[in-house]
């Protein structure tokens, strides 16, 4: 056998595998439409008795990935019974973790489950893409937060009420 036809061989060959190897990987790969766009890492209500203030919240990693200029809109379910509490941020270039939390709660029942509506919306027309529902249920009732903090001064503020 002339060496032509040995390199025209091992050629050929090499091509076979890359082949197969593209049509493994192609087999492989996971889909991007499947996906969410978040992943849901924790959640929980934290209650603060040093300044008197209860809320809930979480974090979320990007498993898919948002266009840039996306408004993450958070409806926290209000324990009182009264409209959600919504809180939205826009998602950028660097964010890869993303945390939310309520604004300051009471009438917290120990063992209820409350819940929390995610929703991504498009940057350009503020239409709904994709929509996520998660509970986060506390161990501990609200009534044990005092009514007044029990910690004044510097770092021991209360944050602003939302409007």
């Amino acid at each position: 056998m002339s060496r032509e036809s040995t390199l025209l061989w091992a050629f050929f060959a090499g091509l076979l595998l890359c082949a197969t190897l593209y049509g493994a990987l192609t087999v492989l790969r996971d889909d991007d439409g499947e996906r969410p766009y978040l992943k849901i890492l924790g959640s929980s209500f934290i209650l603060n008795y040093r300044v008197s203030d209860t809320y809930m919240g979480f974090s979320a990693a990007v498993d898919r990935p948002i266009p840039i200029g996306t408004m993450l809109q958070a409806r926290f379910e209000n324990p009182t019974g009264g409209p959600p509490y919504l809180v939205e941020e826009r998602i950028g270039v660097p964010d890869r973790r993303i945390s939310l939390r309520s604004p300051s709660l009471s009438g917290v029942v120990a063992g209820r489950s409350y819940g929390i509506d995610l929703l991504l919306l498009d940057r350009v027309t503020g239409e709904p893409f994709w929509e996520h529902r998660f509970t986060v249920t506390s161990d501990v009732d609200g009534s044990v937060v005092p009514t007044q903090p029990l910690t004044i001064g510097p770092g021991y503020q209360q944050p602003a009420p939302a409007q």
